[in-house]
């Protein structure tokens, strides 16, 4: 795939599929009745994936702009209860994992870490991580029942096929198996409209209850669901240079606010009142079938 340019025209990184959209023609998807890009054809597909490939590697200024600690949370809501039943979480897939510090709570916990990247430019194997180079169309380049724990944090959001991606973390799970993910719940703003900066060309938030039903839809079971992020205190972090999420307060904090504001919630928000409400979930999910010992 071709790199994206990161000076290019706005206009030139709209998918092909928005060009001449309006809100009312996208109807369906900010409603949240349908997820945006997961009925793509390959082609689509491609060509999602050529404007997100290095995307995310691009606006973290090729991997060197110090990126939010969050160690906190993802073990609060995430690692910890993959390892409530377990001693180690044993062979682990990372889904567009980057330079894989999602990973620092844990490290003493993983046999070995494979992580699929788009971006080239993060592969760094090692005698505990081997990178793969993602392939477009979401396939996994490993055998059925093969890994222990999967972790994907913030990743499928940039993928327009969701539902077959899931397919494929599900196949690839041992019975038994946990598999993480962390995703954003709203649109990120409005598609057919050139993206604000800092966001990449084509992601876009799950609606909950959708994202619900795909991941069941795919065969897991959903252990534990957690609403976070609540954007008053996002921008504590991010104009403040706050780690929010590495902080037993401040993560407290937000989830009493989450509680508080979770009846405001909706999909697509058009004004600031609409966006006083959670904004991520993290969902711990479970392959059926006891693990084999």
């Amino acid at each position: 795939m071709n790199q994206t340019n990161p000076a290019a025209p706005a206009a030139r990184k709209l998918h092909s599929r928005l060009r001449g959209q309006t809100a009312e023609s996208l109807q369906p998807y900010y409603s949240g009745q349908k997820l945006f890009g997961d009925d793509f054809g390959l082609d689509e597909i491609r060509e999602w994936y050529g404007l997100e490939e290095n995307a995310c590697f691009e606006i973290y200024d090729q991997g060197k702009k110090r990126m939010p600690n969050n160690d906190y949370l993802h073990w609060r809501f995430g690692y910890r209860w993959a390892l409530r039943e377990r001693k180690s979480l044993g062979k682990v897939l990372g889904l567009g994992s980057g330079n894989g510090e999602e990973f620092r709570p844990v490290r003493k916990w993983i046999e070995h870490l494979y992580i699929v990247e788009s971006a080239d430019g993060y592969f760094q194997n090692d005698a505990t991580t081997t990178y793969a180079k993602a392939h477009a169309d979401g396939a996994l380049d490993f055998p059925d029942n093969f890994f222990d724990t999967s972790v994907n944090i913030a990743v499928l959001h940039h993928i327009p096929n969701v539902s077959q991606v899931l397919r494929e973390l599900f196949r690839v799970l041992k019975p038994g198996g946990y598999c993480l993910v962390k995703e954003p719940t709203t649109t990120l703003g409005a598609w057919h409209l050139p993206r604000k900066s800092g966001l990449a060309p084509c992601e876009r938030g799950f609606p909950t209850d959708l994202l619900a039903a795909m991941v069941r839809r795919a065969g897991f079971e959903i252990v534990r669901v957690t609403a976070f992020e609540f954007p008053p205190l996002r921008h504590v972090r991010d104009r403040g240079g706050v780690d929010t999420y590495n902080s037993k307060f401040w993560t407290g904090l937000d989830q009493l606010c989450c509680r508080l504001t979770a009846w405001n919630y909706r999909y697509h928000r058009t004004n600031w009142l609409q966006k006083l409400a959670p904004s991520y979930v993290f969902l711990v999910l479970r392959k059926p079938g006891a693990p084999k010992t």
